[in-house]
């Protein structure tokens, strides 16, 4: 049988004392799950924003910015993942290095390459520690391949706006 003549679980655990161990258990279960599993109550809508990223795609000829420019989706290259739609693509021309005939290094504004500036408004998945967009983590400085119908290139993240007006 389960209980002896002594009122002994097995005839080795008191019921009173199992009682208790239960009861300490589940008020430890309790306080751990109100100090650290509070944040799993918030479902992922809650933690999905509408924010602006502005991407910077350097030295890229005019025939690129124009097909940015036509672009209303961008998507990440590896993964095709949705990163948002383009709201702005300003362009300006790109400072390149070149080697003189005298042999020194100097800097000027290259009349047919541009730095575009890739403003993309979309849905983030904001984490503690990470921002995610089409599931591409969204980090100043960081590279992210971007593509649409109508482009693919490799750019990096200049500004993230988690303030946008209107959402």
């Amino acid at each position: 049988m389960l209980l002896d003549k002594r009122g002994r679980f097995l005839g080795r655990f008191s019921i009173i004392d199992m009682l208790l161990v239960l009861i300490v258990l589940v008020v430890a279960v309790r306080f751990g799950y109100a100090r650290f599993g509070a944040r799993l109550q918030q479902s992922i809508s809650e933690r999905e924003q509408v924010i602006e990223v502005t991407f910077i795609v350097p030295a890229i000829r005019d025939t690129t910015v124009d097909a940015l420019r036509q672009s209303k989706a961008m998507f990440e290259f590896k993964t095709g993942g949705y990163i948002g739609d383009v709201v702005k693509v300003t362009a300006e021309p790109a400072d390149v290095l070149f080697l003189s005939g005298e042999g020194v290094w100097s800097q000027m504004k290259s009349p047919n390459r541009f730095d575009a500036l890739v403003t993309v408004r979309g849905k983030a998945r904001m984490g503690e520690n990470v921002i995610t967009m089409g599931g591409v983590e969204i980090r100043v400085g960081a590279t992210v391949g971007l593509k649409s119908k109508w482009v693919a290139c490799n750019s990096n993240v200049l500004t993230i706006n988690t303030q946008v007006a209107g959402d």
